[in-house]
């Protein structure tokens, strides 16, 4: 099987087994974002639809039901493990019309196969070559199929990632990374117009590019959660990859000092910025 994202499969298959534990936590910052960008698909009952960096099929089966049992959802992905875990979930909903590849967007090839739309919940942003794999999709697409997808802001409009990872690099001393905004990561399609460079040279046209900002509500009870849940995911991870115990608990409890530090009513409400981006084949 051939990967042109091999850093980014590894990395992924590194990560499977957290994300499928904190499914239900990650689900509770993704999941409207991605419904928004589902919403703009307009699917009918009977399209073919490409889920683009599945995960654990939440959205493959999400969109199975949009498109009814005449429909067909291919839902692809870097992590076999992951697509364990959607092939379970579609078993035990007594969902037929999903099936799920492990492959690499960027060169994968799905042969005869035509689908009517594209999709994609936050799986597009770690592509090493962006322009090739969007190419890739839109060889797939027939003439005038659609495709939506959903990526983050910069982590200035993402106060629910940024303020766990300002504590912990305060409590480490450490200083805070400058990556590339070109380079793969959650934050790689922040820019719109580069976003849009990149689909208008892979062939796409009517792109549109709509930024919606909103909160991300944690009630108090919950931070010591929302705090583990951070401190295994993101920037947060890497800098505990090597830490013992005791410097773990005290990121932690930075972690939860910072959330409890903006507490009003009882709650804590925080930035969630994305780009809810559609384009046509």
């Amino acid at each position: 099987m051939t990967f042109a994202n091999a850093e980014a499969a590894e990395f992924w298959a590194g990560m499977a087994p957290t994300w499928r534990e904190l499914e239900d936590q990650l689900d509770e910052v993704a999941g409207p974002p991605g419904r928004w960008a589902m919403e703009r698909l307009g699917l009918k009952p009977g399209d073919c639809v490409l889920d683009l960096g599945c995960g654990t099929g939440v959205t493959t089966v999400a969109l199975a039901g949009a498109v009814g049992p005449e429909g067909r959802v291919v839902g692809l992905d870097i992590a076999e493990e992951m697509l364990q875990a959607g092939r379970d979930r579609a078993s035990r909903g007594g969902i037929k019309n999903v099936e799920f590849v492990h492959g690499d967007t960027q060169v994968h090839d799905f042969g005869r196969v035509v689908f009517d739309a594209a999709f994609s919940r936050f799986g597009v942003m770690f592509f090493a070559d962006p322009e090739a794999a969007f190419a890739n999709v839109h060889r797939f697409l027939r003439p005038g199929g659609r495709m939506s997808f959903v990526c983050w802001q910069s982590g200035v409009q993402n106060e629910w990632m940024l303020i766990p990872g300002a504590a912990a690099l305060a409590a480490l001393g450490a200083t805070p990374p400058m990556p590339d905004p070109d380079q793969p990561g959650p934050f790689a399609f922040a820019d719109p117009e580069r976003v849009s460079s990149i689909l208008e040279k892979a062939g796409f046209r009517s792109i549109a590019i709509d930024q919606r900002n909103d909160m991300v509500v944690t009630e108090e009870d919950q931070i010591p959660e929302v705090a583990r849940t951070s401190s295994r995911v993101g920037m947060v991870r890497e800098l505990l990859r090597d830490a013992d115990d005791a410097t773990v608990r005290r990121v932690l409890g930075a972690i939860e000092d910072a959330m409890r530090a903006r507490l009003e009513g009882g709650q804590v409400q925080a930035t969630r910025g994305v780009n809810l981006v559609s384009a046509v084949a």
